[in-house]
C-alpha cells in the first residue's frame, strides 16, 4: 500500500470517528450538531496551547503548519468534551463554570508540557 493510500486512509477514519463523536455527543443534552460549533474556538486554542507546550523544548520544530494541525485537531476534537464539561459543570455549579475554562486550559498547558517532557527523554 502506497504511502498516500495509507495518509488518505487515516484521515478517511480520523474524519468518520470525529464526526461519530460530534453526532454521538448530542444525544444525551438534545443539542445539535451545530450548536457545538460555539466550542470550536476554545477547543482550537486549547490545541494551540498544549502543542505549542509540546515544542517548548525544541522550539526550532514550531512552525506554522505544526500551529495550524493543533488548532485544526483541537478545534475539531474537544467542542464535544468541552460542551460536555459546560453541560455537567453549568447544571451542578453554574458560579463555578469560568474556573472550569481556567482549569481546562492549564491542564492543556500541563499536558503539553507532559508531551514535551517525554519527546526529550525519548530523543
Amino acid at each position: 500500500m502506497s504511502l498516500r493510500l495509507r495518509h488518505a486512509l487515516h484521515v478517511a477514519w480520523g474524519t468518520a470517528a470525529i464526526a461519530a463523536v460530534w453526532l454521538l455527543s448530542t444525544e444525551p443534552w438534545g443539542l445539535g450538531a451545530f450548536q457545538l460549533v460555539v466550542f470550536t474556538a476554545p477547543g482550537a486554542l486549547l490545541g494551540l496551547g498544549a502543542a505549542w507546550m509540546a515544542h517548548v523544548a525544541s522550539p526550532d520544530t514550531w512552525t506554522w503548519q505544526t500551529a495550524r494541525r493543533a488548532a485544526l485537531i483541537g478545534g475539531s476534537t474537544l467542542p464535544p468534551l468541552l460542551a460536555f464539561l459546560v453541560a455537567v459543570d453549568g447544571n451542578s455549579r453554574p458560579q463555578a463554570l469560568l474556573a472550569g475554562f481556567v482549569y481546562a486550559a492549564w491542564i492543556a498547558l500541563f499536558a503539553g508540557a507532559v508531551a514535551a517532557l517525554v519527546q526529550k527523554l525519548r530523543s
